[in-house]
C-alpha cells in the first residue's frame, strides 16, 4: 500500500514541475507562501478531516459502557440497613467501577485507531487523485480549498526531498496519530466524565435510595427505640414496683425480727365455734358478755418479774389471764394478759422473755411488752412475727420508764416500768394494729357468768404445788366470792403493790411437761417442753378435774380438754396457769392444811 502511495506522489510531483515550468510563475508566490510551513497546515487539517471519522468509535465505546452498570455493586448487600448504622454502610467503599472503564475500552481504542489508519490511506490515495485532477484541470479551485491545496503543497515538499516528504508523512502521521489520541484522550475524558456521572448519578440515586432505607430504618429503630423505652419505662416501673415490694418485704421482715410488726389494723371475723352452741359475745379472756368492740380488741400480755427480793409488783389486778413457769436458778416469773389496758397505772417491774411465754403470746394473738430476752424467745418473736414492744433492744420513746425508788434500792434490772399510756404509745409508734387478727380462735371457751359450772370431781379447797426448790404456790379456795386466792413463797400472799389486792382467780389450770437445764447456758435457763400431749389438771368452785393438754407444732395454739377429750370449758372469770416439771405431779396436795 505504501508503495502505490509514494508511486502516486512521484507522479504528482513530476507533473508539479512540469506545471512550473510551463510559465505558471505567477502562481509561485502564492505556492511559496503557502508551503512556508507545511506543518502548520497540517496541523490545522489534521483535526478537520478526522473530526467526523473518529466519531464512530465513540459509539462503540458507548455499547461497551453497558456493563459498567456494574450490578456487581451489589455490594450494596445494604442488607446492613436493618442494623439501623446507616451512615457506615452508606460507603460503596471501594468503588472499583471508576478503574473498570479503561480496562473495557483498551481493545476498542485499538480496534478504532486501525479503522482510522486505514481511512487515512484511502484518504491519501483520494488526495493523490484530486492532486491530478487538478494538474489537468490548472484550476485555481484548489488554491480556494484549504483541504485539497494543503495537500499540494505537501506534495510539492515531498517533490524536493522524498526523504523529506516521506519523513513529513510520517510526522504527519504521528500528528494525526497525536491528535487522534488527544481526541482519544477527550473522548477517554468524556467517557470517563459521562462514567463519573453516570456513577455519580448512580451513588447519588443510591445515596438516595440508601437515604431513604437509612430514613426508613431510622424510624423503624426510632419506633423500635420508642417501643424500647416505653418497655423499659413500664419495666423500670414494674422494676421500681418489685424492688419497692421487696423493700417493703425486707422493712417487715426487720421489723418481724425487731419488733414483729403486724400489716393492717383489721377487725377480726367471730368466731365460728361457741361453748356448747352458745351465741353470746363475750371477752375472750374472762367470758364475761361485752360488745362486739369489746370482743374484737387486741391485749397486750406483760412480762413481768417475780423475784422474791423485787415483790411486790405492781399492777397485777389488771391482769384477766395468768402464766407462771420457772425460767433460770428456781425463780419463776410471771406474764399477764389485759384486755382493757389503756387506763392502766404503773405496773412492773419488767423483764425478759422467755420462749415458752413467747408461744403462749401467739396464742392469744397480743402484743408483747417485755424488756429483752432469751436467743430462744427471739426466735420465736421474730418466726411467728409477733408484736413486740421490747424495753431493752428497741427504741420507744414514751412506753418505759424506771421508777427512782426500785433504782436506788432495788436494783436496775428491777426498776422498768410501764403504764397504759405508755403501752397506747408503743402501739402507736410501732403502728401495730389493735384489733384480733381476721379468723382469730381463742384457746378457752367460757361458760356464761350466769353459770357456775361444777367439775363433778374430788374436793380442791387448798391446792398447793411445789413448783420449784424455792417457790410453793397455794390457791386457796374462797367460798364467799367463789375465787381461788393465790399464796407464794411459804405462804406469802401475792398482792398488787398499787392497791394491795391479792390475785383472785376463778380458774387454777396446772400443766404438767418436762423442764430441764440448757446444757451449757452461761445463766442456765431452761427449756420447757410445749410440744406434743401432757397432763394437768383444772380447779374451779373448790372442786378438781384431770386434764390433758396438747400443741401439734410449734405454731399451733395450744389445746385443752378433759381426760375423756371432751373440750375444757371455763367458767367465767379469771384464770391462772401454772407449768410445773412432771415431778411436781407427784407432789401436788388438793386439800392442804397450813
Amino acid at each position: 500500500m505504501k508503495k502505490d502511495r509514494n508511486g502516486r506522489r512521484i507522479l504528482a510531483l513530476c507533473l508539479a514541475l512540469l506545471f512550473l515550468f510551463a510559465g505558471c510563475g505567477e502562481q509561485a508566490p502564492a505556492d511559496t507562501g503557502m508551503t512556508e510551513d507545511p506543518m502548520e497546515t497540517v496541523g490545522t487539517e489534521t483535526p478537520q478531516t478526522e473530526e467526523p471519522e473518529t466519531e464512530a468509535p465513540e459509539t462503540e465505546v458507548k455499547e461497551t459502557e453497558a456493563p459498567e452498570t456494574e450490578t456487581p455493586e451489589t455490594e450494596t448487600p445494604e442488607t446492613e440497613a436493618p442494623e439501623t448504622e446507616v451512615p457506615e454502610t452508606e460507603a460503596p467503599e471501594t468503588e472499583v467501577r471508576e478503574t473498570e472503564a479503561p480496562e473495557t475500552e483498551a481493545p476498542e481504542t485499538e480496534k478504532a485507531e486501525t479503522e482510522v489508519e486505514d481511512k487515512k490511506d484511502a484518504k491519501d490515495d483520494k488526495d493523490s487523485k484530486d492532486a491530478k485532477e487538478s494538474k489537468d484541470t490548472k484550476d485555481d479551485k484548489d488554491a480556494k480549498d484549504d483541504k485539497s491545496s494543503g495537500k499540494d503543497t505537501k506534495d510539492t515538499k515531498d517533490t524536493k526531498d522524498d526523504k523529506d516528504a516521506k519523513d513529513s508523512a510520517k510526522d504527519t502521521k504521528d500528528t494525526t496519530k497525536d491528535a487522534k489520541d488527544d481526541k482519544s484522550s477527550e473522548k477517554d475524558v468524556k467517557d470517563t466524565k459521562d462514567a463519573k456521572d453516570d456513577k455519580d448519578s448512580k451513588d447519588t440515586k443510591d445515596a438516595k435510595d440508601t437515604k431513604d432505607t437509612g430514613k426508613d430504618a431510622s424510624k423503624d429503630t426510632k419506633d423500635s427505640a420508642k417501643d424500647t423505652k416505653d418497655a423499659a419505662k413500664d419495666t423500670k416501673d414494674s422494676t421500681k414496683d418489685t424492688k419497692e415490694a421487696s423493700k417493703d418485704e425486707s422493712a417487715a421482715k426487720d421489723t418481724a425480727k425487731d419488733t414483729a410488726k403486724e400489716p393492717a389494723k383489721e377487725p377480726a371475723k367471730e368466731p365460728a365455734k361457741e361453748a356448747q352452741g352458745e351465741s353470746r359475745i363475750y371477752n375472750y379472756l374472762n367470758g364475761k358478755t361485752c360488745t362486739a368492740a369489746e370482743r374484737l380488741h387486741r391485749p397486750v400480755a406483760i412480762m413481768l418479774n417475780n423475784l422474791r427480793l423485787q415483790l411486790p409488783q405492781f399492777g397485777l389486778d389488771y391482769g384477766q389471764i395468768y402464766y407462771e413457769c420457772v425460767t433460770e436458778g428456781s425463780i419463776t416469773r410471771l406474764m399477764m394478759l389485759v384486755d382493757s389496758y389503756e387506763n392502766m397505772g404503773t405496773v412492773g417491774s419488767i423483764r425478759s422473755s422467755r420462749d415458752i411465754f413467747a408461744d403462749f403470746v401467739a396464742d392469744h394473738d397480743a402484743v408483747y411488752v417485755h424488756a429483752g430476752g432469751s436467743p430462744q424467745a427471739y426466735n420465736i418473736i421474730s418466726s411467728r412475727y409477733l408484736a413486740s414492744l421490747d424495753g431493752a433492744n428497741m427504741y420507744l420513746p414514751s412506753t418505759y420508764f424506771r421508777d427512782p425508788w426500785r433504782l436506788n434500792n432495788i436494783g436496775y434490772e428491777h426498776s422498768l416500768m410501764t403504764n397504759g399510756a405508755g403501752i397506747v404509745s408503743g402501739i402507736q409508734y410501732k403502728g401495730y394494729r389493735t384489733s384480733l387478727k381476721e379468723g382469730f380462735d381463742p384457746p378457752f371457751r367460757f361458760y356464761s357468768e350466769s353459770e357456775n359450772h361444777m367439775t363433778g370431781g374430788a374436793s380442791a379447797s387448798h391446792v398447793r404445788i411445789l413448783s420449784t426448790p424455792i417457790q410453793t404456790v397455794d390457791f386457796v379456795y374462797d367460798a364467799n366470792s367463789g375465787q381461788y386466792l393465790r399464796y407464794q413463797y411459804n405462804g406469802q400472799k401475792h398482792v398488787d403493790g398499787a392497791t394491795s389486792a391479792q390475785i383472785a382467780v376463778k380458774n387454777v389450770i396446772v400443766l404438767f411437761t418436762d423442764i430441764s437445764v440448757i446444757p451449757g447456758d452461761e445463766k442456765a435457763r431452761v427449756a420447757v417442753t410445749n410440744v406434743g400431749t401432757g397432763a394437768g389438771w383444772y380447779f374451779t368452785n373448790g372442786q378438781r378435774a384431770e386434764i390433758a393438754w396438747s400443741r401439734a407444732s410449734s405454731t399451733d395454739k395450744m389445746k385443752y380438754a378433759y381426760k375423756d377429750g371432751s373440750e375444757l370449758i371455763l367458767n367465767a372469770g379469771k384464770t391462772f396457769i401454772c407449768v410445773v416439771d412432771n415431778a411436781a405431779a407427784k407432789t401436788i396436795a388438793f386439800d392442804y392444811q397450813w
